[in-house]
Order: C-alpha cells, then structure tokens, then sequence
C-alpha cells in the first residue's frame, strides 16, 4: 500500500495578506531611510558653501567691474516689476514653486527634452552662482534643495539684492545698477516704471529683449511685464498703459523699427 504525503494547506488569506503589508512597510523604510540619509549627506557637503553665496555673488560683480547696489538705491518700479515677472509668489514661497516646478516637468514629459525652468529667483541666484549650466535631472534636484536651504540662511531681502547685482540683463550688463547706466545712463534709484518695466523683463531672453537691438521685441515683453504688474495689483491698467506709451530715453540710437 502506497502512503502518500499529506498535501500542504495553503496559507490563510489574512496570513497572506499580512506578509505583503509586512515587507511594503520594510521597503518603504528603506527608501526613507536611503532617502533621509541622501539628504543628510547633501546638506551636510552644501550647507558651508551656501553660507558663501554673497561673496559668490560680490565676485561676479567685482569680475565684471560693477558697483554693488543696495536694495534700497534700487527703484521700487523695477523691484515690483521684476518679482511680478520673475517670482508673483516670492515674499512668500520657500524658495521653489511647486505650481511652476510641476509645469516645468510636464512640458519636459511632453517635449524630452529640459526645455523649461520653472524657476523662482532663489532658484535662479543659486544655477548662476553655484550650479552647472548643463540641464540635467541632478542638477534641478540640487536646485531645489539649495534654494530651500537657501530660503532658510537668507531673508528676502538678502535673496533679492544678491540677484538684483548678479543677474544679466543684456549689452554688457550685470545687475541693475549697470543696466540702469548702460540703457538710460541714471542710478538704479532713478529707474521710471516704464524704465523698470522694460529691464525687469530682461533676464528670460536678454539678447532677444535687448532693447538698442530690437526695440520692438523688447516694447512687447515691457507690455508683459506691466500686464505682470496690473494682474498682481501693484499698478492700474490706466498706468500701465501710460507706461507702455511713454519715451524711452535709451541712450544708444540702435533702436530698430
């Protein structure tokens, strides 16, 4: 007579179910803890550097044989204007925006390719100053995580200066105060809105704005800028219009038509 091995009941549906939850929840530990641990590294190698991030910016300004200029000889238009164009959210993000960070990955799902930014201007200040201008996944990722370290080091105002005096604007110009000389020959304290609306729109594309090449490539991102304005309640559309239509006294006449 032959004995046959009793067949193995299969395991209880709740035993089952348990040993999956069991192993989700070590898996999910394990990428938070690899995940915490990344971070901690990368705060712990960046932190030093960040706190440097003003001279970084005072030598860009020094190579390029600027005068640094405070925020407060800067003129109130051109600050208004460029955080409605640049950052409407900047006195009260954490130095990233996820709306435009969110946009930004779905335009480059679509195309393949790093075509758009999203960027805040803390996250510009840092790719200028501390980052490859090579556009690549690690490079945004750090991006990201610097400008929230930054957010947290520096105040607002700290933030804005630096990128005021760092950032080109075209014909030779690096920060406001040049641009302010080289375009309308007047400080940075005496920018107009219609002068403050036309530099503050500037930094997207500054030799395609650039308005002693194409002046009327420039007018149209200025009306950008003050439409930016009116949107964000900081001028009426009566002033923007007012603006839009006044002179421009540029010094250089390679105005095209």
């Amino acid at each position: 007579m032959v004995h046959q091995r009793p067949l193995a009941l299969p395991a209880p549906q709740g035993e089952h179910s348990h040993h999956i939850r069991g192993a989700a929840v070590k898996w999910v530990a394990s990428i938070g803890l690899s995940t915490m641990t990344a971070l901690s590294i990368f705060y712990a190698v960046n932190w030093q550097p960040l706190t440097h991030l003003p001279e970084l910016a005072k030598a860009r300004v020094e190579h390029e044989h600027v005068q640094w200029t405070p925020l407060n000889r800067v003129s109130p238009w051109f600050q208004k204007a460029l955080i409605a164009t640049e950052d409407r959210s900047f006195y009260t993000n954490w130095g990233i925006s996820f709306q435009g960070i969110a946009r930004a990955a779905w335009v480059d799902l679509q195309t393949g390719q790093f075509t758009q930014g999203g960027s805040t201007i803390t996250q510009q200040l840092i790719r200028n100053l501390m980052l490859s201008p090579v556009k690549t996944i690690p490079r945004k990722v750090s991006g990201i995580l610097l400008s929230l370290m930054a957010t947290d080091l520096y105040s607002k105002q700290q933030i804005l200066t630096m990128y005021m005096n760092e950032v080109y604007l075209g014909d030779h110009a690096y920060g406001v105060g040049q641009a302010a000389q080289s375009y309308f020959g007047v400080p940075a304290s005496q920018l107009t809105l219609p002068e403050a609306a036309l530099l503050a729109g500037l930094p997207q594309a500054p030799s395609a704005y650039d308005p002693l090449v194409n002046f009327k490539l420039a007018k149209q991102r200025q009306w950008e800028v003050l439409n930016s304005m009116v949107h964000d309640h900081m001028i009426t559309l009566q002033q923007a219009l007012h603006a839009y239509q006044a002179p421009l006294p540029l010094k250089s006449p390679r105005q095209s038509a």
